[in-house]
């Protein structure tokens, strides 16, 4: 590689890297891919911090085009908030990127931090952990001070507008400090375009993890209005899962709702493209991929009409209130009485697919860092 040593110095925070980080992962995998292909990438000089476990995969994917620093230092810890600044200041970057709400509050250089959304603020409590609330309460009331500074004294990335009028709104930020890069959907997810003529079967799909604010409870009480209805869940197992097999069985709706767990590659596709649509019911979100994966793949969605989702959608779904289940029984109705309007549906959703691209994620991500580093504070 060849010496960038008068180039500005971006160090971001990959320790977070790949999909088995779920959502950061691929958010931080993507973008730094993305990163390499700009022209501009040239003009700077990139260092990774990452975890010794990821450095293969990692090489794999990005090559030489970047510096590693590699580190156990793990997040979340009093190591992280103590020994990463001195790391920090010994790379003598121009600029860092902590790819999501996690920052040494003793690191004082410029630095730029992804917060993907703010859930937390409003979905709290012992429904939403599997902790006691002797150690639930003091974590949660040390992660709002931990994220207000944070927020307050850094510039900022959010994936949706919704999140960046609320973070201006709510800690009274400078708009000038806060950008919207909107995601994508990870490129191996994208399907070619399938023309069937073959109807849908008859059953809902929904993609996801079940905490509380994911609202899976609505879904459940408009299939008990339409008994003919099936569900499909693709989900992890665990406390929030068994939470919601439970909920099933009180509703009397074992027979309807199919927990599938874990789905092979060489069956997701069709799992997908053989729903009636992906119902997608989150009260809240931070830029919701789950949507856009399902209109890549084929399959139409309805979503709820609540934070970020008519942002990101547009008018390429059908909505329904989340706090009502007739109106999602109303939506389903229409969906299974039209053909046509399913079709129109695929359509909307693979041309509202193409409005993003970790392209744009990256190139407006590389400007905020100009930016930044340019100014005097």
């Amino acid at each position: 590689m060849p010496s960038k040593v008068n180039h500005p110095h971006i160090v971001i925070d990959a320790r977070l890297y790949g999909p088995r980080h779920t959502g950061l992962g691929r958010y931080t995998k993507n973008l730094l891919i993305a990163l390499t292909n700009l022209p501009e990438f040239d003009r700077y000089r990139f260092t990774l911090i990452i975890y010794p476990e990821l450095k293969t995969e990692i090489k794999k994917d990005l090559g030489n085009k970047f510096e590693y620093y590699v580190t156990r230092i793990r997040h979340y810890t009093f190591a992280e908030q103590f020994f990463l600044p001195l790391i920090l200041w010994s790379l003598q970057p121009s600029l860092v990127h902590f790819t999501h709400l996690d920052k040494p509050i003793l690191y004082f250089g410029k630095s730029v931090v992804t917060v993907h959304d703010l859930i937390r603020h409003f979905s709290k409590g012992s429904d939403t952990t599997t902790r006691s609330p002797l150690l639930y309460w003091p974590k949660y009331w040390g992660y709002l001070l931990m994220s207000s500074f944070i927020i307050r004294f850094n510039h900022l990335i959010v994936p949706s507008n919704f999140w960046r009028n609320y973070i201006i709104d709510y800690y009274h930020v400078d708009p000038s400090r806060i950008v919207t890069t909107y995601e994508a959907v990870d490129p191996s997810i994208i399907a070619p375009q399938r023309k069937s003529s073959s109807p849908p079967q008859n059953y809902l799909l929904y993609t996801g993890n079940l905490y509380p604010h994911k609202n899976i409870e609505v879904v459940f009480r408009s299939l008990q209005k339409i008994p003919s209805l099936k569900l499909k869940i693709i989900c992890a197992r665990d406390v929030f899962h068994e939470r919601a097999v439970k909920l099933t069985a009180k509703l009397g709706l074992t027979k309807q709702v199919d927990f599938l767990g874990y789905i092979p590659d060489e069956e997701f596709i069709n799992v997908y493209q053989k729903a009636l649509a992906l119902v997608h019911p989150a009260f809240l979100e931070g830029f919701s991929l789950t949507g856009l994966e399902a209109m890549a793949l084929g399959t139409p969605v309805i979503a709820a009409n609540s934070s970020c989702l008519p942002e990101i959608y547009e008018k390429s779904v059908l909505y329904f209130d989340p706090k009502n289940p007739d109106d999602l029984v109303k939506v389903i109705k229409q969906l299974q009485k039209k053909p046509t309007l399913r079709k129109e549906l695929i359509g909307l959703g693979y041309n509202q697919v193409a409005k993003y691209s970790w392209t744009k994620t990256a190139a407006k991500t590389l400007s905020f860092y100009h930016d930044v580093i340019s100014t005097n504070g």
